[in-house]
């Protein structure tokens, strides 16, 4: 495809023919799976649109997905998928107009949603082990405005090496024990050890019925106060004004995925976990059940 040295693509996927071999081992590993019928057939060469031998219905690679109906075509998605992954300071719509060439920012900015979308269920496994619990505010998304939009965090405490601490987010309608225990149960694993930056949240009986919470030492506070400057930047950078409460959420979970995945040694890695999302069949829910457009 014309440009993409320039766009730093991965060679892998140079033409259709080699995203769909890799879009097809990425979405079924251990052979086809027809979502009609349930056979599995690992006999099956990959392509775009597959036949079952068994029921005879067709199954195209993106039916399902977050690409399903996609005016897109593969070269193109996948080249949209390594960008993302392969810049960690993330990835404006603009920028994305810009390097695609596309005459619509509308354009540029729904198909990045998407990618966000897909990143969001990448890492919406919960934190796990120790794990800081705090709501925090986020100036770059206040606008000058009070208060902040209050927020959900979730730090992982005993990672092996510091810049390899899992963290994630969670827009909060409001600090009441009902919404702070729901945030807890979606971002931290059960029989985790909480640490909470905010101590007297352990007397609300809706948390202390529910979870065994400490409160955080200054050094475990000082840590989420790190990560929290880090995202601070990161909107900053990437979006340069006061980002939208109402997609505020989608850039926290994009922000989340390049701060999670920022150790790892593999950018293809990091690619085939963004694509396994992509091609996820609960494509279009998102975790929180907050919608992309």
């Amino acid at each position: 495809m014309t440009g993409t040295s320039r766009l730093g693509l991965n060679s892998r996927f140079a033409n259709e023919h080699a995203c769909v071999t890799y879009l097809f081992r990425r979405r079924w590993p251990l052979g086809f799976r027809c979502p009609f019928c349930g056979a599995v057939q690992k006999e099956t060469a990959p392509a775009y649109t597959v036949v079952c031998r068994y029921c005879r219905k067709q199954t195209s690679i993106t039916a399902q997905t977050i690409m399903h109906g996609s005016k897109m075509d593969l070269v193109a998605w996948l080249q949209v998928a390594w960008l993302f992954c392969s810049r960690s300071q993330g990835l404006s719509a603009r920028e994305l107009q810009r390097l695609m060439g596309l005459s619509c920012y509308q354009t540029a900015w729904s198909w990045l949603q998407k990618v966000r979308l897909a990143a969001a269920l990448a890492e919406s496994a919960p934190c796990r082990g120790q794990v800081l619990f705090d709501v925090v505010g986020l100036a770059a998304a206040a606008g000058g405005r009070l208060p902040a939009p209050e927020i959900a965090m979730a730090l992982e405490l005993n990672a092996r090496k510091a810049d390899s601490a899992r963290v994630r987010f969670q827009l909060l309608p409001s600090r009441n024990p009902s919404e702070l225990t729901a945030a807890i149960q979606r971002l931290v694993m059960k029989n985790a050890s909480l640490q909470l930056g905010d101590g007297h949240w352990a007397d609300d009986d809706g948390l202390a019925g529910a979870f065994h919470c400490g409160e955080a030492a200054a050094e475990q506070r000082q840590k989420g106060q790190a990560v929290l400057r880090q995202a601070e930047t990161w909107l900053q950078r990437v979006f340069r004004r006061a980002v939208d409460t109402a997609h505020l959420q989608t850039y926290l979970d994009e922000f989340s995925f390049h701060c999670n995945t920022a150790f790892w040694p593999d950018r293809q890695a990091v690619l085939d976990h963004l694509v396994t999302a992509l091609l996820s069949a609960d494509g279009g829910i998102h975790p929180y059940g907050v919608g992309t457009r």
